[in-house]
Order: C-alpha cells, then sequence, then structure tokens
C-alpha cells in the first residue's frame, strides 16, 4: 500500500536552483510548529500503525538522498523516533532512528509538493502453501 500526501507550496516559493537548496526548504516546510508538519506526521503514523498501532513521532531529521532540479523530482529520507503507548499495561515503549523514505515531486502548476513511500508488497500466505 502506498502512503501519499500533498502539501500547498508557501507564498512567494521560489524554484530551487541547487540540489543543495531543496534541504532548507523541506526543513522549513515541515517545521514542528508549521501547518504541514501534521500532515507527515499523520503519514508516519498510518506508515506504523500495522507494525506498532498508535504512536507520537519526534526527533524528525531530513536527508534527501537526490533532487533533480530540471523535474522538480527528489527522493527523501525521514529520521525520527517513536513512542508506542500501550493503554491497558499503562506501559510505553520508545523505538529510536527510525526512518522512512518518501519520494516527492514539486507542481508548480498545481501549487503542491506531493510526497508518496514507495509502494510495499502485502504480504501474501499463497507461498507457505
Amino acid at each position: 500500500m502506498q502512503q501519499s500526501f500533498n502539501i500547498d507550496l508557501p507564498l512567494g516559493f521560489n524554484t530551487p536552483e541547487h540540489p543543495d537548496d531543496i534541504l532548507c526548504f523541506i526543513e522549513a516546510l515541515f517545521n514542528p510548529d508549521s501547518r504541514a508538519y501534521p500532515a507527515l506526521e499523520s503519514a508516519l503514523q498510518y506508515e506504523n500503525k500495522p507494525k506498532f498501532g498508535p504512536s507520537a513521532i519526534s526527533h524528525v531529521q531530513f536527508v534527501v538522498e537526490r533532487f533533480d532540479v530540471a523535474s522538480l523530482k527528489g527522493r527523501l529520507r525521514i529520521s525520527y523516533d517513536m513512542q508506542l503507548t500501550f493503554g491497558c499495561e499503562d506501559f510505553t515503549k520508545d523505538h529510536r532512528n527510525q526512518h522512512s523514505y518518501y519520494n516527492f515531486n514539486i507542481d508548480i502548476s498545481a501549487n503542491h509538493i506531493r510526497f508518496s513511500t514507495d509502494i510495499i508488497e502485502e504480504r501474501s500466505t499463497a507461498d507457505e502453501f
């Protein structure tokens, strides 16, 4: 299943002229106090829900794996810590140094940037028989 979301480009957005410019843009876009941060947090929580259940995300860091200035497409590695809360046991567990990869595409005409995970294959029991 693929997780994806769109974020509106901020007013006055300037097209990056150099691959290094995109990291500053991504870090500013997903500042924890920004309007875009909850969308990222929700996507990371949803991605991990089948494995771990509800979680809190913190200490988010970004690495731009690649970015093409001509096509405005790239790949982002997101590192984060996740805290799981088990209400019935009144217990919390920290999962540090988690990471996810998102491909992104800046669409100037639509005035947004689209983030999408790699397609994760659903587990099949067909090979077990």
